[in-house]
Order: C-alpha cells, then sequence, then structure tokens
C-alpha cells in the first residue's frame, strides 16, 4: 500500500491565513495585546523586540499572521513564519524574538488560549517525551478547524456552547502530535523536563526545582519515587536529550553539546551520553554529517 503525500504545507498556510484575515489587526497599527473574545487574542508588534523570559498562565495555539518569530528554550530555538501554528506551553519561561515584515511594517500572532480541557480530552496527548519541537504540522482538517475556532470564538458572546465545541475540535486533531503535547495536562516529569531544557546548563537543585513547582522537595521526590523515577534521572535525561538534538543538527562540537547542557568535563558528559543513546556523542555528530 503506497503511503499517501505529505499535505503541501505551503499551501495550507497561505488558506488558514486567508480564512483568518478578518481578525487580522493591520487597520489598527497598534502594538500590543488585542482582546477579540475570551480565550482569544492577537499581539502586535510595530518594531522588532526581544522578550526575556516571557510567560502566559495558560497554554495557547498561536498562528503567526504576519513578520515572523523567534522562539527559545536555553540553546534551542525555532523560527516561525506566516500561517505556520505553533504551542506556546503555559506558566513556562521563553525568550522570544517578533520580527515585523518588512513591507507591512508589523508583526502579529493570533492566540487560543487553552485554560481549561473538555472532559472528553482531559488526561489525552501523546505519550512522547517533551522536547522543545512547538511547531505543528498543517493538515487540511487543522486548518478549517482552526478557522472555524478562531471565528467562532471571536463571537462567543453568541456562540459559547458553539465556541468551546470548535476548540475541542481543534484540540481532538492535535492531541496525538508531540509538540502539543503541552496543551493537554502535564505531570510534574514533564514540567521538570520543559524547566531544564530552558536552562539546561543551569545547577538545578532538588529546592530550586520544587519551589518552581509549588511543592516541598521531600514531597516532590516522594511523588517520583511512586513512579519509580527519580528527579536526578529526570533531569539528567532531559540535558542528553537536549545534547542529542543539538549534534544531530550539526549545531557545534561535543565539547560545545558538552557546556550547553551543563557538564564541565567532556569524559563525564561522553560517559553519560553513550550510557543513554549506546553509543558516543561523536557519532551521534557524524550521523547528522552525513
Amino acid at each position: 500500500m503506497s503511503t499517501p503525500p505529505e499535505p503541501d504545507q505551503s499551501r495550507l498556510r497561505a488558506r488558514l491565513l486567508e480564512r483568518l484575515r478578518p481578525l487580522a489587526a493591520h487597520d489598527r497599527r497598534q502594538a500590543g495585546i488585542h482582546v477579540h473574545g475570551p480565550q482569544l487574542f492577537s499581539y502586535c508588534a510595530l518594531a522588532t523586540e526581544r522578550l526575556t523570559r516571557a510567560r502566559l498562565a495558560h497554554p495557547a495555539i498561536g498562528i503567526v499572521l504576519s513578520g515572523n518569530k523567534e522562539v527559545w528554550m536555553g540553546d534551542s530555538g525555532q523560527r516561525l513564519l506566516p500561517g505556520e501554528v505553533f504551542v506556546f506551553p503555559g506558566s513556562l519561561d521563553l525568550d522570544v524574538v517578533n520580527v515585523p515584515d518588512d513591507r507591512a511594517g508589523l508583526y502579529e500572532s493570533l492566540l487560543l488560549e487553552v485554560s481549561a480541557l473538555p472532559a472528553s480530552l482531559a488526561g489525552a496527548g501523546t505519550d512522547a517525551p517533551p522536547g522543545f519541537d512547538i511547531k505543528l504540522p498543517l493538515t487540511p482538517d487543522l486548518v478549517d478547524a482552526l478557522g472555524h475556532a478562531a471565528i467562532t470564538l471571536a463571537a462567543s458572546d453568541h456562540a459559547e456552547a458553539l465556541a468551546e465545541h470548535r476548540l475541542a475540535e481543534v484540540l481532538l486533531l492535535l492531541k496525538n502530535m508531540p509538540a502539543a503535547k503541552p496543551l493537554f495536562a502535564a505531570g510534574l516529569a514533564d514540567r521538570v523536563t520543559w524547566m531544564v531544557l530552558n536552562a539546561p546548563a543551569h545547577d538545578w537543585t532538588a529546592a530550586e526545582i520544587a519551589a518552581k513547582l509549588g511543592v516541598g522537595a521531600s514531597t516532590l521526590r516522594r511523588r517520583f519515587a511512586r513512579e519509580g523515577r527519580s528527579l536526578r534521572r529526570i533531569v539528567r535525561e532531559a540535558r542528553m536529550r537536549l545534547a542529542r538534538e543539538m549534534l544531530r543538527a550539526g549545531n557545534g562540537t561535543v565539547t560545545q553539546a558538552a557546556e550547553a547542557v551543563g557538564y564541565a568535563s567532556r569524559s563525564h558528559f561522553a560517559h553519560r551520553f553513550k550510557s543513554a543513546y549506546g553509543v558516543p556523542p561523536s557519532r551521534s555528530r557524524d550521523g547528522a554529517a552525513g
């Protein structure tokens, strides 16, 4: 049986932008937040801006409407173009760069806030480990669902139940996408992983992590122990995965990858890496180059 062709992402981006054009803020020319309705707002910038430790109270689905956006978690980043859809995790500090379009002189993104999950989707989502791939691949169904949800949420004073239904349709399409995991209920291990990915070279302690999560250090250890996991291992796995992504992408040498994730000793890093993946880090870098 032949594999169906991948959807044309450029055409789907253009189609999504056309659907969302009524919500664009090009006529206002005002920087900042523009509220369109409950759970729906756009953000505009008229000059390149760099936001350090940007945070949303709840996770959100974002669509770049004009200009481009860079989102960074530590040394890992992604660049997003008009029509591309991304997930912004809630309660997580990220560094953001918003760059206006050269011709229009405007950066704009539309965000659908996911403040609560429908009961039918509670606990849904992929089991894939959290990472820093926040860009969502487009499909025709997702483009249609996002368009319907945004337009309906903007008029939710008159159709609140329908707006919730439209947002649930979007989430149903996203539940098996690894990049969408932050939209669904994330456990403590996921939250620790995202925290470490945001500052992989930081000397994380149990007390500091627990304080950021709003629990006691002993409580945190007990909860992980009940799951048969350890905080130290979760931190180490997050660092190793980020290092492997850097090496596979060709972003630096083995020494630079070790330093980026907090290892002063290259040999210690290499030992940890081989224990995690069965090959030395140099093999991952060679594989990326080939």
